[in-house]
């Protein structure tokens, strides 16, 4: 394809693991010099964030499948097609010269309506394990964008390009870490919308931090937000010093990496991401759910000694005790960790995928 793409239609939508690298490739591209549409599901959360960014937002009507539902399954193909007409529409009259499909539900119309109307279609792949967009149309694609390695190992075809997850700019300049320091902080995060596993695991663990000096950034989400604050303030150490801030969301997330020694997270894909570009070691417990794909994308940090990893059905407060104190006093195998985590990091993955398509020059790493 063309040197000199002027026109770039970029779909994603559902959660933030798919909008959040959409959008810092729409944000590079445009950067380059590029016109951009954003495209998404009609009541996805990725309208606001789109827009909120400066970008044109196409809305179109779709639906997820749910394994859980036959009914909500049926409606979700039922409606597909009428979305699918709709983003060939938006194509015939945007004109792009790349279409680019980061991963989620919202993204299968306007992928298939390149598909078949013979737009160079390009794929982001943020998990280890592929998603069904992916797996539908990775033939059909120019190239896959892939995050990991080990996403050959389930998907088998030879346009696959390890590039890594495009991540927003405020992650990619690691602090110095004093892994030797007297306090220590801890950041605890389930995602947006918080883990019930993991804040009631830290409620239950309050008890065995006495005699430590740790200032904790807890993210509960929502639901949750109440009750665990209530725990903090209930429980008072019997020696050292507790500081917690609970919030059910920090939109500061790279300031509360940078300042942490530890974070006790699940495994999406962008949050691992962050993860190793924010050189943190980590104690992952993925998301049982959804297939189960965090778990391979945690094992991976784990494999290459970034992270250890909790399954959610295990996690209490125990474990999770004994988990912290055993790091916190180990400076060495911090600091072993936060250096693992920042040699897989790729800070530049938004600049080599765009300059990749707008070249068309097909180099891997």
């Amino acid at each position: 394809m063309s040197a000199h793409v002027k026109k770039v239609a970029v779909t994603a939508g559902g959660t933030g693991g798919h909008i959040f690298p959409a959008l810092a490739i729409a944000e590079e591209m445009r950067r380059l010099g590029n016109e951009v549409l954003f495209v998404g599901g009609l009541r996805g959360p990725e309208a606001q964030r789109a827009e909120s960014n400066g970008f044109e937002f196409l809305g179109i009507d779709v639906m997820g499948f749910d394994r859980r539902s036959l009914f909500k399954s049926a409606k979700a193909l039922f409606m597909l097609p009428m979305a699918v007409l709709r983003a060939r529409s938006a194509l015939l009259k945007f004109q792009p010269d790349a279409v680019i499909g980061c991963g989620g539900y919202a993204s299968a119309p306007l992928c298939l309506a390149a598909a078949i109307g013979n737009v160079p279609l390009f794929l982001l792949e943020q998990n280890v394990y592929p998603g069904l967009v992916t797996r539908w149309m990775a033939r059909r694609a120019e190239k896959v964008y892939v995050s990991f390695p080990e996403t050959s190992n389930y998907l088998k075809t030879d346009n696959l390009v390890v590039a890594g997850n495009p991540t927003r700019g405020e992650f990619f300049t690691p602090p110095k870490r004093d892994f030797n320091a007297t306090g220590k902080t801890l950041l605890v995060m389930g995602g947006s919308q918080g883990a019930r596993s993991i804040n009631r695991a830290m409620m239950a663990v309050l008890p065995m931090l006495s005699g430590m000096d740790l200032r904790i950034y807890h993210q509960t989400g929502v639901k949750d937000a109440d009750e665990v604050r209530a725990a903090y303030a209930r429980w008072t150490p019997t020696s050292g010093t507790l500081l917690a801030v609970v919030e059910p969301f920090f939109e500061d997330m790279a300031d509360k990496m940078r300042k942490a020694h530890l974070v006790v997270a699940r495994a999406g894909a962008s949050s691992c991401a962050e993860i190793l570009l924010s050189a943190l070691p980590s104690i992952l417990v993925p998301f049982p759910g959804a297939g189960g794909h965090q778990k391979y994308n945690a094992l991976v940090l784990e494999n290459c000694g970034a992270a250890v990893v909790i399954d959610d059905a295990d996690l209490d407060g125990e474990l999770l005790g004994e988990k912290l104190k055993a790091f916190f006093r180990r400076s060495d195998i911090l600091e072993r960790m936060s250096a693992n985590a920042s040699k897989h990091a790729r800070p530049d993955a938004a600049h080599f995928i765009s300059q990749d398509i707008l070249s068309g020059t097909g180099a891997g790493r």
